[in-house]
Order: C-alpha cells, then sequence, then structure tokens
C-alpha cells in the first residue's frame, strides 16, 4: 500500500480540484491511499487587502511550498494561474492534467448583453487583466471584490454591483448556475495565462512524483508552457495586466495574448506561431513590450 499525503488550501475550490485529483490518481493507482491536509496561504489569512504591487509572489502557493520542502506533505495541488513564474528549487511540477473550460464569465444582477452596459455600470473584479479589458467596453467603474468564488458571487447584491467576472472553471466545478451570465469571448477578453488548469507539485526525484505523473497532459502542459512564458519574460506578476491563450495541434502551438500599460490606456496584442511552447511565449512577449513601448 502507498500512502502519500496531499496538501490543499481550504476553499471550496481548492478542495473540490483537490479531490478531483485524488480520485484520478486512485483511479490510476488502485493500492493508493491519500491523507487531505489543509493549509492555509498568505492569500486565505488576508482577505481585507486587494491585490496589488506590495501583494507577495505566491501568496496562494508559497505555504504549500514550504510544507513539501519540510516534508510535511508529499504533493500539492494548484490552481496553476496562482504560481509564480520562477522555479521554487527542489520543487517540480510533475503533471498538468486535463484543462477545464478556460474563459471569463460575466455574471449580471438582471439580463444584460455584453455590448451594452449601462453607463457607470459596477462591476466587480479584483484583476487588473480583467479590469483593462472591460474598460474597453466603455464607461463601468471597477470595483475590487475578493474572496472565494460564492463569496464573490454573493456580492452582486451585497455590495449593489452590476455584475462580476469570474472564471468559467470555478463556477463549473463548483457547480454553480447564476441566471444571468455572459460567456466573455477569449478573443475580446484573453484568460490569465493558465486559467482552468491545475499543477500537481511535488519534491523532484520523489516517489510521489512518478505517482502523479499519469495524470499529466502533454497538449496542456505546453499550452500551460506558453502561456506562462510570456508572464516570465516580461517579468509580470498578478498586478500586470497581461493575458494569454495558446492552443495545440500536434507539434504545432498558436498563442494569442494581450498587454496593457498600467494605467490600461495603451494596449498591444499578437499571435505567434511555433513548435516549442518556452520560445513562443518569449518571442511573443518581447514583440508586445516592443510595440507597447515604441
Amino acid at each position: 500500500m502507498t500512502r502519500l499525503r496531499v496538501g490543499t488550501r481550504g476553499s471550496d475550490l481548492a478542495l473540490w480540484q483537490t479531490n478531483w485529483v485524488c480520485e484520478r490518481l486512485k483511479a490510476a493507482h488502485h493500492d493508493l491511499e491519500i491523507e487531505q491536509i489543509i493549509i492555509k496561504t498568505h492569500g486565505d489569512a488576508v482577505t481585507d487587502k486587494n491585490f496589488g504591487r506590495d501583494w507577495p509572489v505566491g501568496a496562494f502557493v508559497s505555504a504549500l511550498e514550504s510544507a513539501l520542502l519540510e516534508e510535511r506533505i508529499d504533493f500539492a495541488v494548484h490552481s496553476f494561474k496562482d504560481m509564480q513564474t520562477a522555479k521554487t528549487e527542489g520543487l517540480s511540477i510533475a503533471a498538468t492534467p486535463v484543462r477545464e473550460v478556460v474563459h471569463d464569465v460575466l455574471l449580471t444582477r438582471e439580463r444584460m448583453a455584453l455590448d451594452s452596459l449601462p453607463k457607470g455600470a459596477r462591476i466587480g473584479t479584483n484583476s487588473p487583466r480583467r479590469a483593462a479589458q472591460l474598460l474597453q467596453l466603455g464607461e463601468v467603474e471597477i470595483v475590487p471584490i475578493r474572496g472565494n468564488v460564492p463569496t464573490r458571487v454573493a456580492k452582486i447584491e451585497r455590495e449593489n454591483l452590476h455584475a462580476v467576472v469570474l472564471a468559467a472553471a470555478g463556477l463549473k466545478r463548483l457547480g454553480i448556475e447564476y441566471p444571468y451570465r455572459v460567456d466573455l469571448p477569449t478573443n475580446r477578453f484573453v484568460p490569465a495565462p493558465a486559467q482552468g488548469a491545475l499543477a500537481i507539485q511535488t519534491r523532484i526525484d520523489d516517489l510521489a512524483y512518478e505517482v502523479c505523473r499519469v495524470l499529466n497532459d502533454d497538449a496542456v502542459r505546453k499550452a500551460v508552457t506558453a502561456e506562462r512564458g510570456v508572464l516570465s519574460r516580461i517579468n509580470a506578476g498578478c498586478h500586470t495586466p497581461v493575458g494569454a491563450l495558446a492552443s495545440v495541434n500536434g507539434d504545432c502551438i498558436s498563442l494569442h495574448a494581450k498587454l496593457f500599460t498600467d494605467d490600461y490606456k495603451a494596449m498591444v496584442e499578437g499571435t505567434l506561431e511555433g513548435d516549442d511552447p518556452a520560445a513562443v511565449g518569449d518571442a511573443l512577449a518581447d514583440q508586445l513590450v516592443a510595440r507597447l513601448r515604441g
């Protein structure tokens, strides 16, 4: 019998994602037992502060990585988009499983069309990327909100908002339905790099690494590598208004990205294809940064 300990945040979504991974690992390894250990991260503990330039890198990840390095857990399940781009010495991403839907969703208080929002509509989001793309719609007011998925949905009524923006993946995983929703097209509202993807992290050369590898999806891994390559190349963090989405067809990777200035007033976008995901991400990032500065 193989026994492993998995570390997870305690939110509804984090627990759903961890349970989903554990079920598939146990289906692949019939002699596997997994103990679940809930770990509070900085992002979970500090709930009254919005993301900004002083927000620590890896706020939702670092505590889990410390538990791995200290051998208090054997693997961790992360929302891949929460992870910092710099690798943590001694740790590795053992698997990137199949990906959930990648687009964002606008949940609205009443029925509304995307291109006819009321003037001055109050839209809740704490994401600079989402704010930048929403402001292209016209005169809307961005209201910073934080909290887990159900909390942010509830703030539509609680904070008298016209709408909130959330990842469709989280809503789908939690089975949350809402009477009025607009699925945002990814060509206009480019998702966060790695949105909808999970990362299973282990120590390098550890038994858990070999156990978890079975869940890796090569196409998802390539797409996420290209998307996160854009972030890494421009040294972007959670405060940077940038979106990236890759599609993979055999050996061909097609990457689309949007990059905004910090004040949201200027935007560049582009698409690039290639067969090396990291190289495609780097090259497209370089192109966008050069155009934005030029």
